[in-house]
């Protein structure tokens, strides 16, 4: 395992990165990668250049502006010394490499020996209460510690979660040796591939195939023999019917509870409560002359949950 100084410059990171698959980025070859990461279609396509990679999300973004805080307040919290982190490649799996957030000069707890990899995140409370279930955070962000791991060659690592703004947890791991063999199995496969994987539904897929398909043709092709083509567009079919009567039950339960709710904004019972948020209408308005910002109509979402109740 090789541990390279950190990229002078942004770019020449970018760089780098576009020779390796990194630790954020190999939950898509899981199939479990985050709602605003890569999927495991779209990172073929930007590895191989196909695709620039992404601008970063405003998430991404505010998280790397807190990495310093969080690793900071972890290292006072625990009297450990932090040291910002390293480009790490693993050498017996080409292609496999990561940015560290920092490393840790030792285990806080004493369970495990040498040094270890921090990995930093900054967390909505209701993300942290809806998605880190079972007091472990997602399996995404697992992947990415073990990624980690691995590529350093060292023993352990944790996650220090800086949640809602105000309260530090932090969670251990060893290093999962069978886990990290299924991680670079599957980088070596991603690389060995000369095709791409399957098409998904992600916003990064339809993002590639804008970008391969820029300029449709006005013409018609003929695809009588090809036999993906009538299940894709039967399954299309049953996609857009599905979607129409989920969209009308939808309608109906909403329009059935908020006539209930009468003038009411929440109401409970039988085990069940209903909150309704209102957005207030706002009118047109003037802006540059001859120029009409135009308003918006009031809108009402409903909210509901189910807490069983004991017997």
């Amino acid at each position: 395992m090789t541990l390279h100084p950190m990229p002078a410059t942004r770019e020449e990171w970018l760089q780098m990165r576009t020779r390796y698959v990194g630790a954020s980025e190999v939950a898509a070859l899981f199939g479990v990668q985050a709602a605003y990461a890569l999927s495991h279609y779209a990172l073929w396509h930007v590895k191989r250049g196909v695709e620039p990679p992404p601008v970063d999300s405003p998430r991404v973004t505010w998280g790397k502006r807190l990495e310093e805080i969080v690793a900071l307040a972890y290292a006072e919290e625990h009297g450990v010394i932090v040291r910002p982190g390293r480009y790490a490649t693993a050498d017996d799996a080409p292609g496999m490499g990561c940015s560290l957030d920092f490393e840790v000069d030792a285990d806080p707890e004493g369970e495990f020996a040498g040094p270890g990899v921090l990995e930093t995140k900054n967390v909505d409370w209701l993300i942290h209460k809806r998605q880190w279930s079972d007091g472990e955070p997602p399996i995404h962000i697992l992947l990415q510690l073990q990624h980690q791991i691995a590529c350093t060659g060292y023993g352990w690592g944790v996650i220090a979660a800086l949640i809602g703004g105000n309260e530090l947890r932090t969670y251990r791991y060893a290093a999962r040796p069978a886990l990290i063999a299924q991680i670079k199995a599957k980088v070596a496969a991603f690389w060995a591939s000369e095709t791409p994987p399957p098409v998904d539904g992600s916003g990064g897929a339809a993002h590639v195939l804008r970008e391969l398909y820029p300029e449709p043709v006005n013409s018609v092709i003929d695809l009588s023999q090809s036999n993906e083509f009538p299940e894709a567009a039967q399954a299309f079919l049953d996609a857009c019917a599905a979607k129409k009567a989920a969209t009308e039950a939808y309608d109906l339960a909403r329009n059935r509870l908020t006539a209930i709710l009468g003038e009411y904004r929440r109401g409970y019972g039988g085990g069940y409560s209903v909150n309704m948020s209102i957005t207030p209408a706002k009118p047109d308005r003037a802006a540059e002359p001859g120029e009409i910002i135009k308003g918006r109509e009031e809108s009402r979402r409903l909210t509901a949950k189910f807490k069983e109740i004991a017997a």
